[in-house]
């Protein structure tokens, strides 16, 4: 579809106003809206809304795709208590994890699958990464349930370990991804653009990551893929794709299942450094089944990841330009052991990269952004509620535009975050919460 050029400043004059609409035309509270999401009145919306096509030029159609076409309501940020919150996460437990298969077209994922391994790197000269990276493969390999993935690698490694998970145990099921945008809007952070879609299956929230493409081409300066090919290296030809873990952990009220991409471990650290037996050229390709509730997808049982075996993420950034705080929400919201950060200068000298605990990093920032947590904390809360109130097979979209508040607008598209069997076998667990409950 072709990309229209910029606003005019007549769409532009439109869209202020439109905000000013929001705020001064809206409904309290309604039959099935909480009263902190403000349901907009229809009737004063139709006259000023966007034409699609100033939307496209504005946030690219991507956002808005699948959706009605005016907002359901608004979730202001000046509504989300910044007292009482939770400061940390706790009862944090590795679940389970699993890898994309990269020599199979078809989707198969390994399990529990090795996350790459990390070497000592004294620095040296990098050349700038170019071209383009699959930026969320799993909506590009499961467009119909991004969420299979996840859902169906807990459940089969809990239940072979005689330890099945109980879903309907879990408030949230969510990338970590989606808690970095929250924790962004409810900082302010930046001009922000973003699109999570929410849906629920009994009291369980589904958040699923929304991305404008599966792919994306590098466009700024950074090292990150040539730091990953200097630093790291994959534990066998079986496990070479992205690494992904499930955590479980209690974050204030709410339970939370956790899925976040792990770029190496250190396995030196849990004495497990590389074993030379997974590089045999002629080792056989493992088994492959096909999972029970979408048989789109197969599976290998295949590695081993030490229960404490350290879990890294990777990053790098200049020198001279601060320090990346986005890291701190990183490490926090994905509970991984530790950051790297590649520091640069000039194109591409590096010296040894740093290695930084969640701990560390809070001692570079003043005020720890305990204010943000509760907000974001609470924002889960009215988002959860908001599902609750509504029909169970009601879905929606949240959208930021960098402005003070979340769009809500109403999925018109039957696609959601699990697949229909995937969603079926967590019907079985996932309950209706009793009146009472809402």
């Amino acid at each position: 579809m072709q990309r229209i050029s910029d606003q005019s400043s007549e769409a532009r004059a439109r869209e202020k106003k439109l905000g000013e609409i929001y705020q001064s035309q809206a409904l309290s509270s309604s039959s099935s809206s909480p009263a902190f999401i403000i349901k907009l009145r229809k009737e004063k919306l139709e006259k000023q809304a966007f034409s699609p096509q100033e939307v496209m030029s504005a946030e690219g159609f991507w956002l808005f795709d699948g959706l009605e076409e005016e907002p359901y309501g608004l979730l202001p940020l000046v509504n989300l208590s910044g007292k009482g919150g939770p400061t940390s996460t706790k009862f944090v437990e590795r679940i389970g994890s699993y890898q994309w298969y990269l020599n199979d077209e078809t989707p198969t994922i390994v399990m529990p699958g090795m996350p790459p391994e990390s070497f000592f790197w004294a620095g040296g000269k990098l050349q700038q990464d170019h071209g383009v990276v699959i930026y969320d493969v799993n909506h590009l390999k499961i467009p119909t349930g991004s969420l299979d993935t996840a859902v169906l690698a807990a459940h089969h490694i809990t239940t072979k370990a005689k330890k099945p998970i109980n879903f309907n145990d879990y408030n949230f099921i969510t990338d970590a991804v989606n808690l970095q945008k929250l924790f962004a809007f409810a900082q302010e952070a930046g001009d922000g653009l973003f699109r999570i879609d929410a849906e629920r299956i009994g009291k369980t929230v589904l958040l699923t990551r929304m991305e404008a493409s599966d792919l994306m081409e590098i466009g700024h300066v950074t090292f990150d893929q040539a730091l990953k090919r200097k630093m790291t290296k994959a534990r066998s030809r079986f496990t070479t794709g992205p690494f992904f873990q499930l955590v479980s952990y209690q974050f204030g009220q709410f339970k939370l299942l956790v899925r976040f991409e792990v770029d190496c471990a250190d396995y030196a650290a849990v004495k497990m450094q590389s074993d030379d037996h997974l590089e045999k050229e002629g080792e056989l390709e493992p088994k492959k089944e096909k999972f029970n509730e979408n048989s789109a997808i197969s599976y290998i049982e295949y590695g081993e990841v030490p229960r404490n075996v350290p879990l890294q993420l990777l990053t790098t950034y200049p020198q001279g330009a601060g320090f990346p705080f986005f890291t701190w929400a990183q490490m926090f919201f994905t509970t991984a052991d530790q950051e790297i950060v590649g520091w640069f200068k000039g194109n591409g000298d590096f010296g040894k990269p740093a290695m930084n605990t969640l701990s560390d990093i809070s001692k570079l920032i003043k005020p720890l952004p305990y204010v943000v947590l509760s907000k974001v904390h609470d924002c889960l809360d009215k988002i959860a509620k908001f599902l609750i109130k509504n029909d169970p097979e009601f879905k929606c979209a949240l959208i930021w535009k960098g402005k003070n508040h979340l769009e809500i607008f109403a999925k018109t598209s039957t696609t959601g975050a699990v697949s229909p069997g995937v969603k079926e076998m967590m019907k079985t667990q996932c309950k209706e919460p009793d009146e009472s409950e809402e």
